[in-house]
């Protein structure tokens, strides 16, 4: 009787939770990442190596990617003599603000040398080559400021210097013997606060200078290669102000402490990887522009195919034990199959749309660790890829189901 009962009961519970969850997460994650890599590449293809970073080669200063001593004239001498080189450019990194009173708002801005990495892309204006000294290349929007507006017009900027080295003591004042007069109680107070007052006047006048810059262009906003809130000025104005935060001349800079990086386009004809291992071969830290770019493509990928094993696996996990269920709850073995690619191919659907969706949110937070401008329709996957995660998991469900069913016919 209670037999009768329970094949009378409709056959439930094909999914064991548990796998069916897996497999959910790995479909979305599946998706998401396909539509990640879509816009890595697109935004790479359309950022980089159309702006000649195929051509590009980057030189870092730091000991850790090979480099042996400062990137100074020597070693750009040294840059330049190598075959396959087109161009050398340093890169000096200083800041430069708005003064106060002056035609801008208040902003500050980070200052690298035009030319030491891909052009970023122009909203407005156009920069001549090379850039003169006496004009700078801003992002169209900053800090609540927009540079359109001013486009073409002489700005004055600051930029900060060392204070100028205390004056010595003389010996009256450094051995104590010159005693000074007293003051009065009250008074004490008002010549410190005096004192004060003439020390911040001091420092104020003498730690700022001014730089009058014609604003030649002005690029979006959300390329930032070289981190946000970055302004463009020619190599020499850039060492000119790295000099001045140094306390030191543009002429030491460049001959003696080096460049922040140094910027290198090859030949038309050469390979950037076979001239970045010539110099390499010298003792300067040199890669091609793209390799960053590309190992991150290549990583996502690695974890593209590790959410596709583990769609593959959880699906033909969840058909298999899908099929001892659905019979051991009286349902046919036939039924199973159905059931099973059924509930996979809803799951790949649904799956496939919240990872596109997925996708999409990660859009900002992708630009801001790029650096590259993300367009929102490359994030969806390409169809090829999209037909994958919706299909997989019902074809490998099936397949799970069928080898179930087949086991199951086996043993009876």
């Amino acid at each position: 009787m209670g037999g009768g009962d329970g094949r009378s009961t409709p056959p439930t519970g094909f999914a064991d939770p548990g796998t069916l969850a897996v497999l959910v997460v790995f479909t979305l994650l599946l998706s998401t990442i396909a539509g990640v890599g879509s816009a890595m590449r697109a935004a790479t293809a359309r950022d980089i190596l159309r702006a000649d970073g195929a051509e590009r080669i980057e030189i870092s200063p730091l000991p850790s990617t090979g480099t042996r001593g400062n990137l100074n004239a020597e070693k750009l001498t040294l840059v330049e003599s190598v075959d396959g080189v087109r161009q050398v450019v340093p890169d000096y990194t200083s800041s430069l603000r708005s003064p106060r009173g002056g035609e801008l708002p208040r902003v500050s801005l980070q200052t690298r040398s035009w030319g030491s990495t891909v052009r970023p892309p122009l909203t407005a204006g156009t920069v001549p080559n090379p850039l003169p000294p006496d004009q700078i290349v801003v992002p169209a929007h900053v800090q609540g400021v927009d540079f359109r507006a001013h486009l073409g017009e002489r700005v004055r900027m600051s930029y900060t210097v060392p204070p100028p080295p205390e004056p010595a003591a003389s010996e009256e004042e450094s051995t104590g013997e010159r005693e000074r007069p007293r003051s009065a109680p009250g008074e004490e107070a008002e010549d410190e606060q005096r004192a004060q007052a003439a020390t911040v006047a001091h420092s104020a006048s003498e730690i700022s200078e001014t730089i009058e810059l014609r604003i030649a262009a002005t690029y979006d906003p959300r390329w930032h290669a070289d981190g946000p809130d970055t302004a463009y000025v020619a190599p020499r104005t850039a060492a000119v102000l790295a000099a001045a935060a140094q306390g030191t001349t543009a002429e030491r800079v460049h001959a003696v402490n080096g460049a922040d990086r140094v910027g290198v386009v090859v030949e038309k004809d050469a390979d950037p990887a076979e001239v970045a291992a010539r110099l390499r071969d010298m003792g300067l830290g040199a890669f091609p522009l793209v390799d960053r770019e590309r190992n991150l493509i290549r990583t996502v990928e690695v974890w593209y195919y590790i959410a596709l094993l583990g769609v593959l696996v959880s699906a033909v996990l969840l058909g298999f034990r899908g099929v001892g269920r659905f019979t051991a709850a009286g349902g046919p073995g036939e039924g199973a199959l159905v059931r099973g690619a059924a509930l996979g191919l809803g799951v790949g659907v649904l799956a496939t749309g919240l990872g596109v969706l997925g996708a999409l949110v990660l859009r900002a937070p992708m630009e801001e660790f790029l650096g590259l401008r993300i367009q929102w329709f490359t994030l969806v996957p390409d169809p090829r890829r999209a037909l994958i995660a919706a299909v997989l998991p019902a074809l490998a469900t099936f397949a799970g189901a069928a080898v179930g069913y087949g086991r199951s016919r086996g043993l009876g």
